[in-house]
């Protein structure tokens, strides 16, 4: 199994693929000062990504992998460790979309 857990850190082995991101998710949500060795990672799904990225976990080894070492890990290195996401309150709503706020739209708009 790709995922292995010990007391607060969560170990992520060759390819973790889909199905691993439901246990990983429900660990670090009950996990104290939960964080990831990503030191024998070979591929991580999209969907652990996000939820190590949710959880804004504090990565104690660096992948070997030189695309999630070069792309991934500056990603997950962004924000403190233990501080939730913030989310703005209007970012799902029905009437906002990211592109309504760019500037080349505002200047071609009559």
């Amino acid at each position: 199994m790709p995922l292995h857990f010990a007391e607060n850190t969560a170990v992520l082995e060759g390819t973790v693929v889909v199905d691993e991101a439901e246990p990983l998710a429900g660990w670090l949500r009950t996990a104290q000062d939960p964080r990831v060795d990503l030191s024998r990672c070979a591929h991580l799904h999209t969907a652990a990504l996000q939820a190590l990225l949710a959880a804004r976990v504090k990565v104690v080894a660096a992948p070997a992998d030189d695309f999630l070492r070069a792309w991934i890990l500056p990603s997950l290195e962004t924000a403190p460790a233990g501080e939730p996401a913030q989310i703005p309150a209007d970012h799902h709503s029905a009437d906002h979309h990211p592109a309504d706020h760019h500037p080349a739209l505002e200047e071609a708009t009559p």
